[in-house]
């Protein structure tokens, strides 16, 4: 069975990152897809600008196949953001959905704008689910809440012949897709046959799913993979969000809007946590690109800046392009109570000493008749 057009596979993400063209014509398509179902009209306007110009003048048929695929082609469901890849001349059409959104563009260049698959990277583990059962074997592979059926086993699986060639099939595809972890569904006498036979590479990652059947549809393999790695998330989320508030305290992390846009472009902020659909209107200056909260001259240049819609997206932008993690908080309500955005400090920030103590200054300065004396320090 061949993949879906929406499915990332580890070869089509290499692909992507290996492609390289003589000149500035790959045009790559990010569009953020709401729950309101606006994006079209984002894309319109993408689309208006980007034939207007210059630098694209001559790739008008790549617009044209982008445009296509959006209007007539893309499904949203859960989808967050749309990707899009083309380049005519070369004859490379490629287009993805990824679960989380980010900024909405339309660039050309001659490599490919992996940026937003390359923030999630590591953020997704890639499963491979096996339904095990008597006569038959599924191999179901699931990557960020996408989930494709690969050519299934029939045999006697019963046998411990049978269980080898699935355990051989397994390690086949481990190095072929290159997935994670292996989600086991199998009964609790099948699966103790067959983990000995298992690589052992793979046994130490093997996820065991007894109410995954041989039988149950690839819809329910794929929301029972969800539930879980929601879960998985929930409790990173808690483990990042305490790590911030206790940095935060110690000088090594800053919160709040206008702390964290200051330390994403000097360059100082290393991982940047983010509400989940936390929008906020800015400033942005259109000589130097300097973003600010509501600066109406630009502190860097001294231009007058422009209002931009969405100065949290703009930032994740920025954030992205000086290598920083962006990572959505999207379950922790503490997030909400003291911040809606942070980010942690490659360096911790010099925080002025507090005021010595008056037991602190009679140790420090010699005494006159019982009294400190601040002109006869020690």
């Amino acid at each position: 069975m061949s993949p879906t057009p929406l499915f990332l596979s580890a070869a089509r993400i290499e692909a992507l990152a290996a492609f390289r063209s003589l000149e500035p014509d790959a045009v790559t398509l990010h569009l953020a897809v709401d729950a309101g179902g606006l994006y079209p009209s984002t894309f319109h306007q993408l689309a208006s600008d980007a034939r207007r110009d210059p630098r694209m003048k001559t790739l008008g048929r790549d617009i044209d196949r982008i445009e296509a695929f959006i209007k007539s082609e893309f499904v949203p469901g859960p989808h967050r953001l749309a990707a899009v890849y083309s380049c005519a001349k070369r004859g490379l059409f490629e287009t993805f959905a990824l679960p989380q959104p980010f900024k909405s563009t339309l660039s050309v260049g001659e490599t490919l704008d992996l940026r937003p698959l390359n923030a999630l990277a590591g953020q997704y583990n890639r499963f491979m689910a096996l339904l095990l059962g008597p006569a038959k074997a599924r191999f179901v592979e699931l990557h960020m809440g996408q989930a494709i059926e690969l050519e299934a086993m029939s045999g006697e699986f019963e046998t411990l012949d049978g269980l080898g060639a699935v355990a051989q099939h397994a390690a086949t595809l481990a190095r072929e897709r290159r997935f994670d972890r292996l989600i086991l569904g199998a009964s609790d006498a099948a699966v103790s046959a067959f983990l000995p036979l298992l690589d052992p590479a793979l046994q130490k990652d093997v996820i065991l799913e007894p109410v995954l059947g041989p039988e149950r549809p690839v819809e329910a393999v794929l929301e029972r993979v969800l539930h879980n790695e929601r879960q998985a998330r929930s409790v990173r989320e808690s483990v990042l969000v305490h790590r911030l508030l206790d940095a935060a305290r110690q000088g090594s992390a800053l919160i709040g809007l206008d702390a964290v846009a200051a330390a994403i472009q000097e360059g100082k902020a290393s991982r940047v946590l983010v509400r989940d659909g936390y929008t906020k209107m800015g400033r942005a200056c259109p000589k130097c690109g300097h973003l600010s909260v509501a600066n109406r001259s630009c502190p860097w240049c001294f231009c007058a800046t422009d209002m931009v819609l969405d100065l949290v997206s703009e930032l994740g932008n920025k954030a992205l392009d000086a290598g920083c993690e962006l990572y959505r908080i999207m379950h922790d309500a503490r997030f909400d109570g003291v911040c809606r955005i942070g980010a942690e400090l490659k360096v911790a920030v010099n925080k002025p000493a507090a005021p010595p103590t008056s037991r602190a200054l009679r140790g420090h300065f010699a005494m006159k008749d019982g009294k400190p004396s601040p002109l006869r320090p020690r």
